[in-house]
């Protein structure tokens, strides 16, 4: 192998067979590989003779266990481990970043057996060159609990795919595109606020990145330097992300109120070098498409006004949610890689990575009512820690703040805490099978949500922090006010599908196929010109309250005593929203809060629907009237509010008591 990959090994290692492949220098460049091997050593090195089992905490670094500490018991043959082509450690190296290559994923299943390929003669690199490609060992596994995880290291030129040509954008290059759209010394701006109001809670990108010096200068070497460390997606994705929060930054308010943002450009641009890339993704392209997730869908579009444009409306969300997860799994973000050989920040990236796409994949699930692409059977992540970010000492959730504690990323933290619990809340009140089973049984149901109901207090216990409108708090919370929102939003799912069993279904219509022959019939036969389509005609499907209240009288007390309850929530959400200022919607950019708002629209006009009461149904009609004046008001300030009063504004437009079967006394009071 060329000394130029492999410098000299320690004595205490074995050296690689003499027949095995060597590894061309031109094929393979690992960036900064002698220094990463010098300041790694020992704990750069990682044993490939005997594995360590990592506990389920990151408490521990992976690299200060021992090699010995549990050995993997699974039968071996002595004279294959004595055999001259097993090196006894493994140096510590990225598998992102390979100039020229691409890395994917090697499953349990797939065609070439990770049980085969543990056997492999690897190099101190943990690789195995096969004709053109290598196979790269993940390194620290298998182990007692842990599966062999290996990578295929593809030359880029083999992956170059006829259906997705390289993409040329209009006026050059895409880096020269992009610094066309926005100069350097705006970008150095842009990236002071991103690290700001949007690194905090989504920190998708490695800490250097928020390394840029400020500079007045587009000239500045350091500061070109530092930008251009930045891949080109995730550079545009984060100026996209900044720019909603330029008002905050002096030079760049004067700009914009003389220029529009290129918002739309960017994002585009974001779009397109994520498809070219798609095929042969690196963790920069996850970064890339996370934070194109999180865009503001409406900003400076033709229909701003209306919220019809919201990427909620479309499949391309989902679809796109799919390409995400999908490009995560051939990365192998899914597997815990406090083991692997590999350097200590890229553990805490791929990580990090892995919670924000989780994140964003559970939340999209339930507000979308979409099945879910991660199976909890299929990753096991360990819960984020103190070491998964590079914490100095000058951070703080608020730059200006920086002495305060806490204000770092315990937000993200303990978003991604409150995401499992949403996985939860789906799989068991909301997935197919549970709709079905729970959809007309109310004592089940009521047994299925208490205990989400006591996880998601346990979770809110957990939160040192006060309300966000607490009079008696005069410091300002390090936790947005979207994790307040999310918390209500969540809880609302949960009395939602409580109210789904305390009335039954009537009885589907009656389905006739247009394309097929009628049938015949005795008197003369039937035809369709005899049908009247007046939908006027049709019967009128009522609610069942009237029948259950005679016959279960006791089930209809419970029923009134959960209507109350979750009418009671349901003003806390509704005052909550309505205290909302502009300080607190500048923190709602993440990108399933519109569908969230839109989520309580729902629920209010649940609560009035089904009404159990002549006494409950005046009520639920204030609140709803109430809901809609709030949102008319906020929402000329707060664009985020009009999906929410758009959905609304549907029921109402052709007034309630045409649009929904309503039982009587519910009739009454919105007639």
């Amino acid at each position: 192998m060329p000394a130029a990959l492999i410098p000299d090994a320690p004595a205490q290692t074995t050296t690689v067979a003499a027949d095995a492949a060597e590894l061309d220098s031109s094929a393979l460049s690992h960036t900064g590989i002698h220094e990463g091997m010098v300041e790694a050593v020992p704990l750069g090195y990682r044993e490939s003779s005997s594995h360590a089992v990592m506990p389920s905490s990151c408490d521990m670094d992976a690299s200060t266990v021992p090699a010995s500490a549990a050995a993997l018991s699974t039968p071996t043959s002595s004279s294959y481990h004595a055999s001259s082509g097993r090196v006894s450690t493994q140096l510590s190296q990225t598998m992102d970043g390979i100039e020229g290559h691409s890395i994917m994923l090697l499953g349990a299943s797939s065609e070439s057996d990770p049980w085969l390929l543990r056997h492999c003669q690897f190099d101190q690199l943990g690789l195995r060159s096969v004709h053109k490609m290598y196979f790269r060992n993940a390194g620290g596994v298998p182990t007692t609990d842990k599966i062999p995880i290996h990578f295929i290291v593809s030359d880029n030129k083999y992956l170059n795919h006829p259906l997705l040509p390289m993409y040329h954008p209009i006026g050059g290059d895409a880096r020269l595109q992009l610094s066309q759209l926005v100069q350097p010394t705006y970008g150095v701006r842009l990236i002071s606020l991103f690290r700001k109001y949007v690194y905090p809670t989504l920190p998708v990108v490695p800490s250097t990145y928020m390394d840029i010096p400020s500079t007045n200068s587009a000239a500045s070497p350091v500061m070109s330097a530092a930008l251009d460390s930045i891949p080109t997606s995730v550079l545009a994705a984060m100026y996209g992300l900044a720019m909603p929060f330029a008002l905050n930054d002096e030079l760049l308010a004067v700009v914009n109120a003389f220029e529009t943002p290129p918002l739309l450009q960017l994002w585009t641009l974001v779009h397109s070098l994520i498809q070219v890339d798609i095929h042969r993704p690196s963790l920069s392209t996850v970064q890339a498409a996370l934070l194109f997730l999180h865009k503001d869908s409406n900003s400076h579009t033709a229909s701003n006004s209306s919220g019809g444009n919201d990427l909620s409306s479309s499949a391309f969300l989902w679809s796109f949610i799919g390409s995400t997860v999908g490009m995560a799994h051939s990365l192998g973000l899914q597997f815990e890689c406090q083991m692997f050989g590999i350097p200590n920040a890229d553990k805490r990236l791929r990580r990090r990575l892995w919670w924000a796409l989780y994140i964003e994949e559970k939340w999209q699930s339930l507000l979308m009512g979409r099945p879910p692409y991660i199976r909890a059977d299929e990753w096991d992540v360990g819960e984020l820690c103190d070491n998964d970010f590079e914490t100095k000492k000058a951070s703080s959730y608020f730059d200006e703040a920086a002495a305060v504690v806490g204000r770092t990323f315990l937000p993200f933290r303990d978003m991604a805490r409150l995401a499992v619990i949403v996985a939860d809340v789906q799989e068991r009140l909301y997935s197919l099978r549970a709709c079905q089973r729970l959809g007309e049984d109310l004592a089940q149901s009521i047994s299925t949500a208490k205990p989400l109901f006591d996880r998601l207090n346990d979770w809110r216990s957990s939160i040192s922090a006060p309300e966000p409108f607490d009079d008696n708090v005069v410091e300002a919370s390090p936790y947005p006010t979207t994790m307040y929102f999310a918390y209500l939003t969540i809880v609302t799912y949960v009395w939602r599908a409580l109210l789904r069993p305390t009335v039954r279904s009537s009885p589907p219509p009656r389905i006739i196929d247009v394309e097929e022959e009628p049938p015949l019939q005795d008197a003369g036969g039937f035809f369709f010109e005899e049908l009247s389509w007046d939908f006027s005609d049709l019967p009128e499907i009522e609610l069942h309250l009237e029948e259950d209240i005679h016959a279960h009288g006791e089930a209809s007390a419970t029923i009134k005593e959960l209507h109350q309850a979750a009418q009671a929530f349901g003003g806390t959400v509704a005052t909550f929203t309505s205290r909302l200022t502009s300080r607190h919607f500048d923190e709602f950019w993440y990108s399933w809060s519109r569908i969230g708002f839109a989520v309580i629209s729902n629920f209010l006009t649940v609560l009035l629907v089904q009404a159990p009461t002549a006494e409950n149904a005046p009520r639920a009609k204030w609140m709803l009237e109430s809901w809609r004046q709030t949102l008319r008001y906020q929402s000329k300030a707060f664009p985020i509010l009009r999906l929410a009063m758009a959905r609304l504004n549907a029921f109402y437009w052709g007034g309630l008591a045409e649009t929904f079967c309503l039982p009587p006394h519910v009739q009454e009071v919105v007639t």
